[in-house]
């Protein structure tokens, strides 16, 4: 069935112009236009389909190149999988900045004078719809949107040998919102099946009624799984005693007291030995969850997380060796 052809121009004023093309003649030639204008710089991001017509579409093939040869840079963003591979690595030989953003489904493009866009994308096959604008307020907008998305995405090469090597992705994310980061605590206490390693800090975060309270609970149902679970706690702390009763009935709970020597400002979590959450205490005397804690660092980095058990570890052995010589002076 072929497409009917023809473009709906949406808003025209002396800043410029905005419209929506719709069929594939106005929307391809809309498109080898818009690069063909590209003086300095072209930025674009597509879901998974995209690489595919870039490479497959001559038009689109030829119009990178041609930016590239007239000294244009090019960036890209996609999300690179097993079945886009072979595309991916071709588009990465047309560009000069390739990256890979997990489940990205926009598909924008941002020159320095002009903006387009598409939300129907089918693989190999020529766009069918675009939205196009020269508005320079409208091109800003969407500058700062790829921009954003660019510095969340991670280079395409680690992306391929990821799925090359069939290894897991290593991360290390940064946390701000209080409500993520105890979602994520408690997240990650849930998912434990080997071990769980908590350093609370000495001004303690989980001061809050609900938040103890919760704690505990999944403290407690952990154990039930029989996950090993080793705490460090201030021994003035008020979770210390709610965790102290947890340690009589469970034996897979063990809990050592902080050095007195040995203040630290930052609650370490590990799970597995494979996931690892600090917080930063920002206000010790607070009193709710999210008066007390700074940014959060998740990560699955395998350097990070070891270097956490370390940490752990080497405290938990001054404080067994504190509380041994603490005995005989008694």
């Amino acid at each position: 069935m072929d497409i009917v052809t023809y473009t709906l121009t949406t808003s025209e004023s002396p800043k410029g112009k905005t419209e929506v093309l719709y069929g594939t003649e106005d929307a391809v030639r809309k498109g080898v236009e818009f690069m063909r204008n590209v003086r300095n710089r072209m930025d674009i991001s597509f879901d998974q389909r995209a690489p595919s017509i870039v490479v497959e579409i001559e038009a689109y093939r030829n119009g990178y190149i041609d930016i590239r040869k007239r000294g244009g840079k090019i960036r890209a963003i996609t999300e690179i999988t097993k079945d886009n591979l072979l595309y991916c690595r071709k588009l990465e030989k047309l560009v000069d900045g390739f990256r890979h953003l997990d489940g990205l489904a926009t598909g924008i493009a941002i020159s320095e004078s002009e903006y387009m866009a598409t939300t129907i994308l089918q693989e190999a096959k020529p766009l069918e719809l675009v939205i196009y604008s020269n508005v320079k307020e409208i091109v800003q907008q969407q500058q700062y949107i790829f921009d954003t998305l660019w510095s969340k995405a991670i280079p395409a090469k680690r992306r391929i040998k990821e799925i090359e090597e069939d290894t897991k992705r290593e991360f290390i994310q940064t946390v701000q919102d209080p409500i993520e980061i105890e979602n994520l605590t408690f997240q990650l206490l849930k998912s434990a099946t080997e071990e769980i390693l908590i350093l609370f800090s000495t001004a303690n975060a989980f001061r809050g009624h609900n938040e103890y309270s919760r704690l505990v609970e999944l403290l407690k149902k952990a154990s039930s799984r029989n996950v090993r679970i080793r705490i460090l706690v201030d021994v003035d702390d008020p979770i210390n005693k709610m965790v102290r009763n947890l340690e009589e009935t469970k034996e897979q709970i063990s809990i050592q007291n902080h050095i007195k020597s040995r203040q630290t400002k930052v609650t370490i979590l590990v799970v597995d030995k494979t996931y690892s959450l600090t917080i930063e205490m920002k206000d010790s005397s607070a009193r709710t969850f999210d008066e007390a804690i700074g940014l959060a660092t998740y990560s699955n980095s395998e350097s990070t997380v070891s270097s956490y058990i370390s940490i752990f570890e080497s405290i938990w052995i001054q404080s067994e060796l504190e509380e041994q010589k603490n005995k005989i002076s008694r």
